[in-house]
């Protein structure tokens, strides 16, 4: 029998030193900002493995599921899209 396909993944490497954009992302937001680019990174590759609905009321749940504004991660999402992350 078949190994039963799989969305999602385990894991994802996270590298030790960041690129610009994300030291940019810590820089304006500080911890809190790179700490939701690693909680959307969890979401996105957790579900279907390279992207995730997304809208304001996804949003909504996503701030306050990490405790977070949401206009801080709308703030967030905007500046990474912006940057390419």
């Amino acid at each position: 029998m078949a190994r039963p396909i799989k969305q999602g993944v385990d894991y994802f490497p996270l590298d030790c030193h960041m690129n610009d954009a994300m030291k940019l992302i810590q820089a304006e937001f500080g911890l809190g900002g790179y700490a939701v680019v690693i909680k959307l990174w969890q979401k996105i590759y957790s579900g279907k493995g390279y992207y995730t609905e997304w809208g304001r009321d996804v949003a909504l749940v996503f701030a306050d599921n990490n405790r977070v504004g949401a206009n801080v991660v709308q703030e967030v999402v905007r500046i990474c899209l912006k940057r390419g992350i």
